[in-house]
């Protein structure tokens, strides 16, 4: 009889385990889908952010040509040209070259708020220089993205809901961020990515090193 008692006790603990594990992996699993659920959302906001920003371009490009036509320098070098996939978009203007991509949303990232929970969205990412040259022949995820954030000059990240700010961030301003309506950020995240890079400048490199000579 003792055996029986025993029998029923292990096996109610067993239950309530079993029962424990399964509260707890469904939790899991709530959570997890409520992941994919906004990863997928601000992927397709992602990606159609990243073609309004593809349909700016042309007009900015066009612009910047007629106004530097009007002070007789030669625009053959202010151009752009897309991958077949639209997912990576290289800018040349005059001895500048900028590349805008939204390659990078494989898996479901956060934004980090200060006041609030963390922001699940999507990233697109301006870089200073040629994309495929810079990650030639890097074909790990952590070596290309090492060296986009190396060259990173902004990135615009994009919420899952529409009715929800973009949040640009600014490289050389400490990541400085600034909130932008989905109906101006293609347009907004282009024009300050082109102020930044074309309004700027580079020094001069110097060898540092001592000569030998004296005077």
């Amino acid at each position: 009889m003792q055996n029986n008692f025993n029998s029923l006790d292990n096996l109610e603990l067993q239950v309530q385990k079993s029962s424990v594990v399964q509260q707890r992996a469904g939790l899991v699993a709530v959570y997890m889908y409520k992941q994919f659920i906004e990863f997928h959302q601000a992927t397709v906001n992602t990606n159609d952010m990243f073609s309004k920003i593809l349909d700016n371009l042309a007009t900015v490009l066009d612009y910047l040509k007629q106004s530097l036509n009007v002070r007789n320098i030669p625009v053959q070098n202010v151009k752009c040209t897309f991958d077949s996939t639209k997912t990576l978009a290289i800018v040349d203007v005059l001895w500048h070259k900028i590349s805008f991509t939204c390659r990078f949303n494989n898996s479901p990232k956060a934004f980090p708020q200060k006041n609030g929970t963390p922001l699940f969205c999507g990233r697109i990412f301006a870089i200073n220089g040629d994309f495929t040259k810079l990650i030639k022949e890097k074909d790990d995820y952590e070596k290309q993205m090492d060296i986009l954030l190396e060259n990173e000059i902004a990135s615009l990240y994009v919420p899952a809901e529409k009715n929800q700010n973009t949040i640009m961030t600014i490289r050389h301003k400490g990541n400085q961020e600034i909130l932008i309506s989905q109906l101006d950020a293609s347009r907004e995240f282009l024009l300050k990515v082109i102020e930044i890079v074309c309004a700027g400048g580079e020094f001069h490199k110097q060898n540092n090193d001592k000569t030998g000579f004296g005077f």
